[in-house]
């Protein structure tokens, strides 16, 4: 059985803060989707044209709970993201 992607991704997320708990780590989902979008970047190795395998998968999950074992540096990258208004929008308000 296939997942469509937006629920696998959602599964991932609840595995991985369900896991985070277990560590010790209290995340929200927004922050563990923001990771997970982040480790997603082809540059970790993930092939985003393509469905994942239960490799990526669980290569998601390692990788994501290494950055929630130090989430201040993704905290302050998800307050950036979500304040963080771009210089051409800025000026087209002026």
């Amino acid at each position: 059985m296939h997942l469509k992607p937006p629920l696998l991704i959602k599964n991932i997320i609840g595995d991985i803060v369900r896991e985070c708990a277990v560590r010790g780590h209290a995340v929200s989902e927004t922050l563990v989707a923001f990771m997970v979008t982040v480790v997603l970047d082809p540059r970790n190795g993930f092939n985003v044209d393509r469905i994942l395998t239960k490799q990526d998968v669980q290569k998601l999950k390692e990788v994501s709970l290494l950055h929630a074992a130090r989430p201040a540096t993704i905290k302050m990258q998800v307050c950036f993201d979500l304040n963080y208004t771009s210089r051409r929008k800025c000026l087209c308000l002026k």
